[in-house]
């Protein structure tokens, strides 16, 4: 009889398994994975943005922080400002080329009034006019190239912005996944209570008349999640019982053997119950039932 009875409990354990939130989890870890590897699909995106910008602004510093050098030993051009450390590497670099801007500007106008000069004061000179000409010239192309320059930066900038906010939202998405996947549910009260409230059933034993031996308490396969309280298994390692003095029993599928009671016969207890390893005590489900005997 008491073999017939074990076998009974195991194919009732056995259909058990087969329900409950195992498909919950399925998805939730699916979304997550996806999500995941959407987030680290905009980072490198980002990153690789981020470097072509580098290189366009390090080959462009280059260039006009030549001419910029010789520009600054002309005397009584303007000074540039000093670096801000309230700004990022991207707006320093665009008030670094308006200062350049200014300086050029400056030189131009210093050009043309000695062009004017020059020729007012030696009207043969021509090779001098020709001079001063393609260096107006070559100043003019250069402050176009800085223009060009800078509205590329800030069209890059806007790019990089976009990214940015993207790879954030995606990670506040993430974040919220691994919340639902980490919430569970527990319910503590009397056979009778729970029989009543739909979230435990009797199944398995033999059909007799009068009695029906070798049944036993399974939680419901059509439960409602409102008749449980909901907690992080991230951060509730202690669920209070309400009468520490009397003898609860787990009818769900999690183990005492990741939780430590005050005292323990089989899966009854005495005590609060105290979860020693989440990741192991709510695996099986997040759905945990505690009758009091």
């Amino acid at each position: 009889m008491k073999t017939r009875l074990a076998s009974l409990a195991i194919v009732a354990a056995a259909g058990l398994a087969a329900c409950g939130p195992s498909k919950e989890h399925a998805r939730a870890d699916s979304a997550t994975a996806a999500a995941a590897s959407e987030q680290t699909r905009l980072a490198t995106q980002l990153a690789a943005q981020k470097d072509s910008l580098t290189r366009v602004v390090l080959q462009a510093d280059e260039f006009i922080m030549h001419i910029d050098s010789s520009i600054s030993k002309v005397k009584g051009l303007p000074k540039g400002k000093s670096k801000s450390a309230t700004l990022d590497p991207l707006a320093q670099q665009i008030q670094n080329r308006k200062a350049v801007m200014a300086r050029v500007d400056a030189l131009v106008a210093r050009a043309q009034q000695t062009a004017s000069q020059l020729a007012r004061a030696n009207k043969d000179n021509a090779a001098l006019r020709e001079q001063l000409a393609s260096d107006s010239t070559m100043i003019a192309d250069l402050n176009s190239t800085i223009q060009r320059q800078t509205a590329m930066m800030g069209t890059m900038s806007t790019r990089i912005d976009s990214l940015t906010g993207e790879t954030v939202r995606l990670g506040a998405t993430i974040a919220d996944l691994e919340t639902q996947k980490a919430k569970a549910f527990y319910v503590i009260g009397s056979e009778d209570e729970l029989l009543k409230r739909g979230v435990i059933v009797r199944e398995g034993g033999a059909n007799l008349l009068i009695a029906h031996p070798g049944r036993t308490l399974q939680i419901s396969r059509t439960a409602d999640p409102n008749e449980f309280t909901a907690v992080d298994q991230r951060a509730t390692n202690l669920i209070t019982m309400p009468d520490s003095t009397s003898r609860y029993k787990v009818v769900s599928r999690q183990s005492l053997d990741y939780a430590a009671v005050t005292e323990r016969e089989k899966d009854t207890f005495r005590g609060n119950l105290k979860i020693a390893e989440p990741a192991r005590f709510w695996g099986p489900s997040r759905f945990l039932v505690i009758v009091k005997q």
